[in-house]
């Protein structure tokens, strides 16, 4: 059994201190970041070096398109955020709709190409008029209907070519104009006000999972923020939610994150995490954790019933002309003025 951790890797290629912490300790994931890209061949080829070393190692990338974009480099990942997809659909539904569906399948097609298994999305959280903009320009605006709308064609996309979703930033980032990766955001909304933020996570909780929103909510718990909030994962995510598939952290690195790693270990243990992600490629780190990361029971229950099996699936990408929807992309975009 894969033990529920996601990691990160310092460079280019695996280090001999990371293919032996990878086949000892078989983590659940592996996650890649632009600092581990040089090139479409390199990435697969590193892609592949972790699948051999274990093959139940899921490959993660945090590939939204737009603001978030590990290859703002690439020329084939070069897409508008969701949040101009959401405005366009304001005025052009139909467009909009277009432009959702063909963003995700070029983005889609290149991340099975190129050996992923997972990619983080999608985005549920519904900015509010503060609402910070690294946040904002993630979404799909404030509406739920539209939300419903344009994020079924998203993981209609990812479901055709067999990448694993995950919802996040569940119970909901967008209450708050702070930057989680720079501070603890606190949000004082009422717990009626937070009811609309949740009501789009319920939609979609049969995905089988969901990141954590390292976020204080002052009326559900005033001392932890939702990842190590045992009330909000239970009550909640769990239960108000109806969420039953694995629970991961957003990055323990996060400065959000105000606690040391045997803290927060501690704290996710009482919370009930299933997956512990952190990217700090930190191997001593990791070990900590292991040491003494409790696996939860809805992990070992989930492992055995292979769940995450019926998202795998082969696909013939030498049949997909890939520049034709390049093209239709571009070409509406110019078209139509954008």
């Amino acid at each position: 059994m894969n033990f529920p951790i996601i990691i990160s890797i310092k460079s280019i290629s695996l280090s001999k201190q990371e293919k032996n912490f990878i086949t000892k300790i078989k983590p659940f994931g592996v996650i890649v970041f632009a600092r581990n890209i040089i090139n479409l061949s390199q990435i697969s080829k590193l892609n592949s070096s972790i699948k051999s070393l274990n093959k139940n190692t899921l490959i993660f990338i945090d590939q939204e398109g737009g603001i978030v974009n590990r290859f703002k480099k690439f020329e084939e990942f070069n897409f508008l955020d969701n949040f101009e997809l959401y405005n366009i659909y304001l005025k052009y539904p139909s467009l909009s709709k277009q432009l959702v569906f063909l963003k995700s399948f070029i983005t889609s097609y290149y991340l099975k190409k190129l050996n992923f298994d997972v990619n983080t999305v999608p985005v549920l959280d519904l900015p509010t008029k503060n609402t910070i903009p690294m946040i904002k320009k993630r979404t799909f605006g404030p509406n739920i209907n539209i939300n419903i709308i344009l994020q079924k064609i998203l993981l209609d996309n990812l479901s055709h070519f067999g990448l694993i979703p995950i919802m996040k930033h569940i119970p909901g980032h967008g209450v708050t104009n702070k930057d989680s990766h720079l501070t603890m955001p606190i949000t004082k909304l009422s717990k009626v006000s937070l009811q609309d933020h949740i009501k789009i996570f319920k939609y979609f909780n049969k995905i089988p999972l969901a990141m954590t929103a390292h976020i204080k909510y002052l009326s559900w718990d005033k001392n932890n923020i939702a990842t190590f909030s045992k009330y909000i994962i239970d009550k909640i995510i769990r239960q108000k939610i109806g969420f039953k598939g694995l629970l991961m952290s957003d990055d323990l690195e996060m400065n959000a994150n105000v606690h040391d790693i045997k803290d927060a270990i501690r704290l996710s243990n009482i919370s009930k995490l299933d997956i512990i992600l952190d990217c700090s490629s930190n191997l001593d780190k990791y070990i900590k954790i292991i040491n003494s990361f409790e696996i939860s029971n809805n992990y070992l229950n989930f492992h055995k019933s292979h769940k995450l099996k019926q998202f795998k699936k082969k696909i013939d990408l030498k049949s997909i002309n890939i520049n034709h929807y390049h093209q239709l992309y571009n070409q509406l975009l110019k078209i139509n003025g954008f």
